[in-house]
């Protein structure tokens, strides 16, 4: 598990735990729509970003019998959820209240209290930010692209996401601030509420982002960068005579699989050989096609959903000494 991924997660849970309890106070003490819309939003993204932990806890669980190939792709799943969370909690029920403010005609009752909620939790949610840009520019360095390709190409969603949701957080806490301030100035609901619902958008927004980033992992993702290194090497290889297909899946940030079909050269199959033993290879290689093809269809007769099928064969233990 990345640790700086666990620090990033944390300090953005401990940040939107506190902002949420003091939004909700202002909410109660001035009734704006505009500050409601940012204490659910923080109380949707404390939600999230416990998702967030939940999937990377989970995800670093063994291989085992019923999950042959791990957990990796647990963090994508929970990911995934989050954003669903974010979307009912944070957008539809946001937009929902500031409709009905706007309707009513609701004027908030604007002291300097909401004003002195929305400046602490700036301080804390951008301070989480900072964190999480912090560990989202090491990845990059690691990974030697600059962050503009690493933000579209990056296989770790749990840190990408708590640096996109501090964004929306400050942004949202901006639109509050101007929404309360423009209430507090004219005396219109309206402004109030306009915020709410601007808030309510920009969740909806993210909410939309986080599930298509996460669910792209979900439907089996080719590793392009895996595929292109083993292109590349195998290519370039003296004893490969062509490479028929490569094929990957991404499991985990670090956990890829990858599957391929090379042709080797006959110089360096049968280098040293003779005549007669060429021969004797040649049939012994078609005996194993013949073999793996007869066990394939085997399989397939009985579970015709097994569509891809790989056998690799082993040596029998009792040549394990010959040479």
């Amino acid at each position: 598990m990345s640790h700086g991924s666990m620090k990033t997660v944390l300090t953005a849970i401990v940040g939107n735990s506190i902002v949420t309890v003091a939004k909700f106070t202002g909410f109660i003490l001035s009734g704006s729509s505009a500050l409601l819309a940012e204490a659910v939003h923080s109380l949707a993204d404390t939600a999230n970003q416990g998702l967030l932990y939940l999937g990377l806890r989970r995800s670093q669980r063994v291989a085992d019998t019923e999950h042959q190939f791990g957990y990796g792709q647990e963090r994508y799943f929970w990911n995934l959820i989050s954003a669903v969370t974010i979307f009912f909690l944070g957008c539809v029920y946001t937009i929902l209240h500031a409709a009905e403010q706007l309707r009513e005609d609701h004027v908030p009752e604007i002291s300097w209290i909401p004003f002195l909620i929305i400046a602490i939790s700036l301080l804390v949610e951008g301070y989480s930010w900072l964190v999480a840009l912090g560990e989202f520019r090491r990845q990059a360095a690691e990974a030697h692209k600059p962050m503009r390709q690493y933000f579209v190409e990056t296989r770790d969603p749990t840190t990408l996401a708590v640096l996109i949701e501090d964004s929306a957080a400050v942004l949202g806490l901006l639109l509050a601030f101007i929404g309360i301030l423009l209430t507090s100035l004219t005396g219109s609901a309206v402004f109030d509420g306009l915020a709410a619902i601007f808030i309510g958008l920009l969740m909806g927004g993210l909410a939309y982002f986080l599930a298509a980033m996460n669910r792209k992992y979900l439907l089996n993702r080719t590793d392009d960068e895996v595929n292109d290194v083993a292109m590349r090497l195998w290519q370039a290889d003296d004893q490969v005579q062509r490479v028929q297909r490569v094929n990957s899946i991404v499991l985990s940030p670090q956990d890829t699989l990858l599957v391929a079909e090379l042709e080797l050269r006959e110089e360096t199959m049968f280098a040293d050989m003779t005549p007669e033993e060429i021969a004797h290879a040649i049939r012994f290689m078609h005996k194993l096609d013949a073999i793996r093809r007869e066990l394939e269809n085997d399989v397939s007769r009985v579970a015709p959903e097994a569509q891809h099928i790989f056998i690799e064969f082993t040596a029998p233990e009792s040549w394990a000494g010959s040479k």
